[in-house]
């Protein structure tokens, strides 16, 4: 029912071990079936890639080039990441496709049943759009001739795309911009992936309801730019209803020795052991 895609740059391989070893731990209930772990460079490192990091679930665990996808891409990687994780879910031929950054590492056991009601639908609310995403919604607004209020949570990664939605995503916004979707997308610089999939909701099917029900996926995640709110994140990290964290690799090295310390400890106490490492 769900396949999982997570995208990696090189910088991202020591800790894309510890999330592989997260998802043995607490993935093995989600229903996960295919792990796609797709790599964000012109180099192909699927020789650096060991599919043993995921230790039982080895056997699921597709290394995929982003060459693999016959489109060019920026050199600005966040850019070109959002637009490999939409061609990820594309495809995928599950109902769901669960997007993941290579940073993002699972602290508690999912299950297909927290994830998906009883009617099918992912269990996921809804939140405001910060201000600084604007300039995106506007976008979003003018290319499908609505007014978008709202996005789905967590507002990033884990996030679940359903996969026919995407793939319809792709083939109406290619028709409405006259191009070929993945230089579209990346010519933007200003739409993230998970807005322009809740915008292409709004236009296609008036809203979320179909496919999404009212939920929380409780994650906490530490960009570069929130270092100084640090004490906060790690608070969120610790909490026991916490399903994920991430911390940006830019964030980690302004960290103190103290504070990467406090985020190994976190990690190891839930089984990530890998995290001696970091």
């Amino acid at each position: 029912m769900i396949d999982l895609a997570t995208v990696v740059f090189r910088e991202e391989l020591p800790v894309l071990k510890l999330q592989a070893q997260s998802i043995e731990l607490y993935c093995q209930d989600a229903g996960i079936r295919n792990i796609y772990v797709i790599v964000n460079e012109d180099q192909d490192l699927r020789d650096q890639i060991d599919v043993r990091w995921w230790g039982a679930l080895a056997n699921q665990v597709t290394i995929i080039p982003r060459s693999a996808f016959s489109t060019q891409f920026v050199e600005n990687g966040w850019v070109s990441q959002q637009v490999l994780k939409l061609l990820a879910a594309s495809m995928s031929y599950n109902t769901w496709t669960m997007i993941l950054d290579a940073k993002s590492i699972f602290l508690k056991e999912i299950k297909t049943t927290n994830l998906i009601d009883q009617d099918g639908r992912v269990r996921l609310g809804t939140m405001n759009i910060f201000p600084v995403f604007e300039p995106a919604r506007l976008r979003i607004n003018q290319i499908y001739n609505i007014d978008l209020q709202q996005q789905l949570q967590p507002g990033g990664v884990p996030f679940l795309f359903q996969n026919d939605v995407v793939r319809s995503l792709i083939s109406e916004t290619t028709f409405l911009v006259n191009n070929k979707f993945p230089l579209w997308f990346q010519e933007q610089g200003i739409i993230t992936e998970f807005m322009l999939y809740a915008g292409y909701l709004q236009y296609k099917f008036k809203g979320f309801d179909k496919f999404y029900s009212e939920g929380n996926l409780m994650v906490a995640n530490l960009c570069h730019s929130e270092v100084g709110i640090f004490d906060r994140k790690i608070q969120q990290m610790t909490n026991q209803n916490t399903i994920a964290v991430s911390l940006h690799r830019n964030a980690w090295k302004q960290l103190s020795n103290n504070q990467k310390q406090q985020y190994r400890d976190l990690l190891i106490k839930r089984g990530i052991t890998r995290a001696c490492d970091l």
